[in-house]
C-alpha cells in the first residue's frame, strides 16, 4: 500500500502545478529585474551627486583655509606675502607655516601645519595632487586650468591662490570652480 501511495504522489506532482517543485517564472524574473533597474536608476545618480558635492565642499574648504592663512600671514607681517616675489613652493609653504626667515624650516617637518592644524600642501580632491605652482607674477588662467603636475597655483606677488582643475567643472549654480 505504501508503494502505491508513493507512485500516486509522484503522478499527482507531475500533473498538478501546486505540488510541482516551485521556481521563478520568466515573467517573475523579468519583473524583479525591471524593479531593481528602476530602483538603481533613482539611487545611483543621488549617490554620485552626493559624492560630487562632497568633493566640491572639500575643495572650497581647503581653498578658504589656505587663503585665510595667507591673509593672516599678511596681517602679521606688515602686508608681506609668504614667499613674496619668489617662485618656490618650498619657500611659500615654509613661510606660511613658520614665518619668514624661520629657524625651524621645512627640514624639521615634512608636512608643515599652520595654526589650525591644516596640513600644507593640501590635497586637491579633483586632481589628487598637492603640489603648488608658485608664480612670481599675477596668475593667468593657464596656471590653474587643470594642466600640469600641481594641485594649486599661487601668485607670490598678488597673494592669489587657486585650485588647478579643468575649466569645465562647475558648481550647482554654474560657476566655474577654478575661478572661485
Amino acid at each position: 500500500m505504501s508503494h502505491q501511495s508513493d507512485s500516486e504522489t509522484k503522478e499527482l506532482r507531475t500533473k498538478s502545478p501546486s505540488l510541482a517543485v516551485s521556481g521563478f517564472t520568466p515573467i517573475e524574473l523579468l519583473m524583479t529585474i525591471t524593479l531593481l533597474g528602476i530602483v538603481s536608476a533613482a539611487v545611483v545618480p543621488q549617490m554620485l551627486s552626493d559624492s560630487e558635492n562632497s568633493r566640491q565642499n572639500t575643495l572650497l574648504k581647503r581653498l578658504h583655509s589656505v587663503r585665510g592663512q595667507i591673509e593672516q600671514y599678511k596681517q602679521n607681517h606688515a602686508g608681506e606675502l609668504p614667499g613674496q616675489g619668489m617662485n618656490s613652493a618650498r619657500e611659500f609653504m615654509n613661510e606660511l607655516a613658520h614665518g619668514p626667515n624661520s629657524e625651524q624650516g621645512l627640514a624639521h617637518s615634512s608636512n608643515p601645519q599652520v595654526e589650525t592644524g591644516f596640513e600644507l600642501p593640501p590635497l586637491n580632491p579633483y586632481t589628487q595632487r598637492s603640489g603648488i605652482l608658485v608664480v612670481p607674477a599675477g596668475l593667468k588662467q593657464h596656471h590653474y586650468s587643470g594642466n600640469g603636475q600641481h594641485g594649486w597655483a599661487y601668485s607670490s606677488t598678488t597673494g592669489e591662490f587657486r585650485a588647478n582643475l579643468s575649466p569645465h567643472i562647475t558648481d550647482r549654480s554654474g560657476r566655474l570652480i577654478n575661478q572661485l
